[in-house]
């Protein structure tokens, strides 16, 4: 039960996030405690060689297997992306994160829909600048331009490149809200080859949450919950049965 209700609660934030730019999907993984044998449950809801049909049929036994842990994963596939005509919204086309700088640190994004703070410092919605290879951008100038290489043209001049990383296993990655991501402490962030940088200026990548699939995901893992519920209510009074019933026979 604990575990369909973190599958529930994963699945009803991805759905709340299904217009977010930028937006990558919660997972939630079933591995056994101490393997590394990982069973993806994707957001059909099925996991490698266990059915959703199975589960339901057989929750209870499934919901039993004591070395089975459940946890969150980040989906890192690539969203649609659409053009706005927007100069300072940007798209990644393939991998990596932007960059932003932080109070706390460096945090990382794939959500492009940047602006221009009052001193035009590039900068995320909420306030954050976006890194270049030599720190904050500032666009003081009337020409600005993305190159598809992440080279920021301001009047014809270069003022950098856009800070592109990537990640061992970019899975590992945790959710902060308003789209941006913080790696595992033990996870170094790795520049993108300059030769697989790509980015698409005047674009924007959107989420990649499918929303019928994750709302019949959410369907059936309520459903789950509740035949397991059920099951343990009568569990319970079956025991409650036996303990009030069996003195009185005995005596």
């Amino acid at each position: 039960m604990e575990r369909q209700q973190v599958r529930i609660d994963a699945l009803a934030n991805n759905l709340a996030n299904v217009n977010s730019t930028g937006f990558k999907q919660i997972l939630t993984r079933v591995a056994e405690s101490g393997g590394q044998d990982v069973q993806d449950i994707s957001p059909d809801g099925n996991a490698r060689g266990i059915s959703v049909a199975q589960r339901l049929t057989q929750g209870d036994a499934w919901a039993r297997q004591p070395k089975l842990n459940l946890y969150l994963a980040t989906d890192i596939r690539n969203g649609p992306v659409k053009a706005t005509g927007r100069d300072t919204d940007v798209a990644i086309i393939g991998r990596g994160f932007f960059a932003l700088q932080g109070e706390d640190g460096e945090t990382y994004t794939r959500s492009g829909g940047f602006r221009l703070d009052e001193t035009k410092t590039l900068v995320s919605p909420e306030g954050l600048p976006v890194l270049s290879d030599s720190g904050p951008i500032v666009i003081d100038g009337n020409d600005f331009d993305i190159k598809n290489d992440g080279t920021v043209m301001v009047d014809g001049a270069s003022v950098g490149q856009l800070k592109l990383v990537d990640f061992a296993d970019a899975t590992k990655m945790e959710h902060l809200g308003s789209n941006r991501l913080r790696p595992p402490v033990d996870m170094e962030p790795q520049p993108v080859p300059p030769a697989e940088i790509a980015v698409a200026q005047g674009h924007l990548e959107g989420s990649n949450v499918n929303a019928i699939d994750t709302l019949v995901s959410m369907i059936e893992a309520q459903r789950a919950f509740e035949i397991q519920s059920k099951i343990t209510m009568t569990e319970d009074e079956m025991l409650s049965k036996s303990v009030n019933k069996l003195p009185q026979v005995s005596g």
